[in-house]
């Protein structure tokens, strides 16, 4: 049996050694079969690759290459122009990759290691007596004697006709290959009234790659043919719901935050686009531009994920996104034009990657990566519930948005994002005009400016061109160390923490207070007129907190109003004046930044203005911090869940 995937065996050092004998590696691999875990929800590790023995991918047919023997393979070596055929020897053994003994026709054995395949895939163990074909091998030597590693594709032929194309078609829209799945079932039609299965399972098919027009069209045509089926009439309801999202924007979003489980995190919803297109932006490459006018809170888009893993744990989040994405290449080529298109960072690409040969793909492993790290978000399983103090910080899914990806960096966003399950919420900051490009925080943004600009360098080879980052560059070199070396004061002194309701002693709020003093010093007016300060929201955090548990109202109203002035809203510098929270939003230039933290202080001065009995500011302030939370949690929430 011909099989074909992209996969990996194992080849010798390139020290020539003595090759072991079939014999000797059958009962090699015997004792390590012992040793594997086969329940069925054992953890299935991943292969990530190696950036530094990266190589492209064969785009070539297997008719095209000289088959060799598995003896004529050297160690480090491609071999362009060849390829190999091989036969399974032995079951396999299921690791992170799937490792077989394999023999070629002259009787030559060796390991074979193939890696990332779906489990529904037969590639994810490769079963004794699989032939498969082996294109210009690269043997690559791991490290350990008598064990190699070597990426492969094959390609499998297949011909089938009629009612095989239907059976086929039904086999592979369950394992979820939907390109093949809504190719087959095209197939199997037969100009007859029984058509209406081949339109319903292509349309099926079709909704699983969130292409509703088509499903509509196609499922529409099931219709016509049997209109009383109550399957397709099902089906098309749906597809007319996801369609009604697309267009309309309008989503239930208590009802997606209720259906959310650890075991449930995938959503039945459509992507709302309509307010945005990609275009060439002038800062770095594309970026995403709005198509009318879109008022401070309201939605700039919704985008359900293009692939995201239902994997938590840290430690696996990345692995696991890595390999969905690998496997949905292979599995359904139609989604290679959106991803590869995406920016992959430095890697040289061969302009073959997602080309069909042999029936498969070429995939690139290492572009993948390349387009993982610079594109993936990591997402909570819900915004709403990450807000609480109770949920556990750092339990993140990656996950890949490919509209969303397009959209470039600025520390002072004028989007803000938000997940429930896969589904990404877009809201704006601020108003936004026709036309405007729409910009997001790729990462939380760090108080100091060398540490930004670091960190974007290093992770997307760019330099932020933002208001406040533009701004700071202005910034005197020995004011830069002024405020590093008083912020390390403050940390160092408050323990990084905020206070609680506890009643912190004065001489250390006097303490803070002064090298608050000092930090405020070392921003220079001509420089952060209008731009946030961002090492001092600590501090005046800090205070806030510290005269709220001692119960001194009016301080905790000046240093309320100090955290939103240096987030960069235009707030009174006295607080005995009269203004209305409400504004800031829409008042306060374009070099705001929106986080949690906002709302917490805006909370914080309504519970100040209420004990000195200014209830209408109070309720203001309520009002401003409800607008903020749905902005910071993607649909309007009670505040109070910020107490659970």
């Amino acid at each position: 049996m011909a099989v074909a995937a992209a996969t990996s065996i194992s080849m010798p050092p390139t020290k020539e050694t003595r090759r072991l004998t079939k014999e000797e590696l059958v009962e090699t691999h015997k004792t390590h079969l012992t040793t594997q875990d086969n329940s069925p929800n054992a953890p299935r590790p991943v292969r990530q690759p190696d950036f530094s023995g990266a190589y492209t991918a064969s785009a070539k047919s297997i008719r095209e290459l000289q088959i060799i023997p598995l003896n004529e393979l050297r160690a480090e070596t491609h071999h362009r122009g060849k390829g190999i055929i091989v036969r399974a020897v032995s079951p396999p053994f299921v690791g992170a990759g799937a490792v077989s003994i394999v023999e070629d026709e002259f009787g030559n054995a060796d390991k074979l290691a193939i890696y990332n395949q779906s489990d529904s895939s037969i590639l994810s163990g490769v079963p004794e007596g699989c032939v498969l074909a082996v294109k210009e091998p690269y043997y690559k030597n791991n490290g350990a004697e008598n064990d190699f590693i070597k990426a492969l594709e094959a390609t499998e032929d297949a011909t089938t006709k009629g009612p095989i194309h239907a059976k086929r078609a039904g086999t592979n829209l369950m394992l979820g290959h939907y390109d093949t799945a809504k190719a087959d079932a095209l197939a199997s039609r037969t100009a007859g009234p029984q058509d209406w299965k081949a339109y319903f399972t292509a349309g099926r098919a079709a909704y699983g790659l969130c292409d509703y027009a088509e499903a509509n069209m196609l499922l529409s045509k099931a219709l016509e043919l049997n209109t009383i089926n109550p399957s397709i009439q099902k089906e098309h309801a749906r597809c007319q719901a996801r369609i009604h999202e697309e267009e309309h924007g309008e989503y239930d979003f208590f009802a997606m935050q209720a259906s959310l489980s650890p075991h449930s995190v995938h959503l039945d919803r459509g992507s709302f686009l309509r307010n945005t297109r990609i275009a060439e932006s002038a800062l770095h490459g594309r970026g995403i531009f709005a198509t009318r006018d879109i008022a401070a809170g309201e939605l700039v888009f919704v985008e359900k994920a293009t692939l995201m893993p239902n994997q938590y744990d840290p430690a696996r989040a990345s692995a696991a996104l890595y390999a969905l994405i690998v496997r949905q290449l292979c599995e359904n080529p139609s989604l290679a034009g959106p991803i590869l298109s995406l920016y992959g960072g430095e890697y040289e690409r061969t302009g073959a990657e997602g080309m069909i040969v042999d029936g498969v793909p070429v995939v690139d492993v290492f572009l993948v990566e390349g387009i993982r790290t610079k594109n993936c978000f990591s997402a909570p399983r819900s915004t709403l519930d990450d807000t609480r103090p109770s949920v556990p910080e750092g339990r993140m899914a990656k996950g890949l948005w490919v509209h969303a990806s397009h959209m470039n960096h600025s520390c002072v966003a004028n989007t803000m994002r938000s997940f429930i399950g896969d589904m990404l919420i877009s809201r704006a900051t601020r108003d936004i005009k026709e036309g405007e490009e729409l910009f997001q925080q790729y990462v939380p943004v760090k108080p100091l400016s060398d540490a930004r600009s670091t960190q974007f360098k290093e992770g997307w080879n760019f330099e932020c061109a933002c208001p406040l980052c533009a701004g700071e560059r202005r910034s005197q070199g020995a004011m830069l160390a002024k405020r590093k070396e008083v912020l390390v004061e403050v940390e160092k002194l408050c323990n990084k923490k905020l206070p609680g309701r506890e009643l912190i002693p004065d001489a250390k709020i006097r303490s803070v207070d002064r090298l608050m003093k000092q930090l405020e010093d070392a921003h220079e007016k001509d420089v952060y007129d209008g731009l946030p300060r961002l090492t001092l929201i600590y501090p005046s955090n800090w205070l806030a907190a510290a005269h709220r548990g001692r119960k001194n109202h009016g301080k905790v109203v000046k240093y309320a109003m100090k955290v939103l002035r240096n987030f960069g809203f235009k707030v009174p510098e006295d607080e005995s004046l009269v203004w209305d929270p409400r504004d800031i939003y829409n008042n306060s230039g374009d070099a705001t930044l929106m986080t949690v933290h906002v709302v917490a202080a805006l909370r914080c001065l309504a519970e100040a203005y209420t004990a000195l009995g200014h209830k209408e500011m109070a309720d203001r302030c309520i009002e401003a911090a409800g607008f903020g939370y749905m902005v910071v949690t993607g649909f309007k929430n009670e505040l109070t869940v910020l107490d659970n």
